[in-house]
């Protein structure tokens, strides 16, 4: 059995990712060179704008896919965006269906399921180019909203790290469009002006999101994101959790007792809008990773590495 691939968990942000770089677009970046670098097979997203009622969850499955409007950007990102070739592989589509049916799931492949923001954005830096870019499926966030069910997708599909598959989820860390200041990105197309201070509610929540991932590996990871459901500012930080759920899948991944010899880590952060927190992290990391460890210095723990940027950054938006 071949070293499994690393899986992630990216916050889309708002339009203006497609745009602005930051932390998070860095991120996006060093995807596609750890994607490069291990010859990838294929991509298989769990997306956020994407919910199936009851118990089901669909994976899409049409060749040639629509993609949903975007606004707030220049004209030639929107032709960009406009012109981009989704690589859709209805053969990757039904594998994964399968495995999903194999498990126990009640699912079913979507002939007109159309793509969204959520993984055409980390796009635009993963492979600009979309004649680079690997197979790819998409599935959807099951409505639910159950973290174990969706913790065991994400050991459902488990396996495919071995074949060089990249698991990612596609969602947000903080995401409430109830108290975001839509006027920023609506009048001035910017989301990065802070305009009032970091809610101490939400940086408590952050605070418990990179510790849950910094601090635990194997079967505990999985436990952790998913009991953070239950945190006491769950809510007010994810109202509805559709956005926080690709982070279980992506998770699940990486979460048998097999996987307690590999790294997990913060992968850097944005807020938005004053209140929405774009998060980002790596599941299952090979100790010799050079893309997303190589920034440690010499005798820094995996903690403080993780941690010191979002510290940092937070002291700093809220001075």
């Amino acid at each position: 059995m071949s070293k499994p691939l690393a899986t992630f968990f990216v916050s889309h942000g708002s339009p203006r990712m497609l745009v602005d770089p930051c932390p998070t677009t860095d991120f996006y970046t060093k995807i596609g060179q750890y994607a490069r670098k291990e010859g990838i097979q294929g991509i298989v997203w769990m997306a956020s704008h994407w919910e199936t009622p009851l118990d089901t969850i669909e994976v899409a499955c049409n060749p040639k896919p629509d993609k949903d409007f975007v606004a707030f950007v220049p004209p030639e990102t929107l032709q960009w965006y406009s012109d981009y070739q989704i690589n859709a592989s209805p053969k990757l589509s039904e594998r994964v269906c399968n495995m999903l049916k194999d498990a126990g799931f009640n699912a079913s492949l979507n002939p007109t399921a159309i793509w969204h923001q959520d993984v055409m954005i980390p796009m635009r830096w993963m492979y600009p180019d979309y004649r680079e870019c690997p197979p790819m499926a998409v599935m959807s966030v099951n409505g639910r909203f159950d973290p174990w069910f969706h913790l065991k997708v994400g050991l459902t599909m488990r396996s495919l790290r071995a074949e060089k598959i990249l698991l990612i989820g596609s969602g947000g860390g903080i995401h409430n469009l109830y108290t975001v200041s839509w006027h920023r990105i609506m009048f001035y197309h910017d989301t990065a002006t802070r305009t009032k201070p970091i809610d101490p509610e939400l940086a408590a929540f952050a605070a418990s999101m990179r510790e849950s991932v910094n601090r635990n590996s194997g079967p505990q990871l999985g436990n952790a994101l998913g009991r953070l459901l239950q945190h006491p500012h769950f809510l007010k930080s994810n109202p509805t959790p559709e956005h926080f759920l690709p982070m279980v899948y992506a998770a699940g991944g990486c979460s048998t007792w097999d996987d307690s010899k590999y790294i997990n880590a913060f992968g850097g952060e944005n807020w938005e809008m004053d209140t929405q927190l774009n998060a980002n992290f790596v599941f299952g990391l090979d100790e010799n990773d050079t893309i997303f460890l190589g920034d440690r210095r010499e005798g820094e723990s995996e903690d403080s590495y993780a941690k010191a940027p979002a510290t940092a950054q937070l002291i700093a938006a809220a001075a």
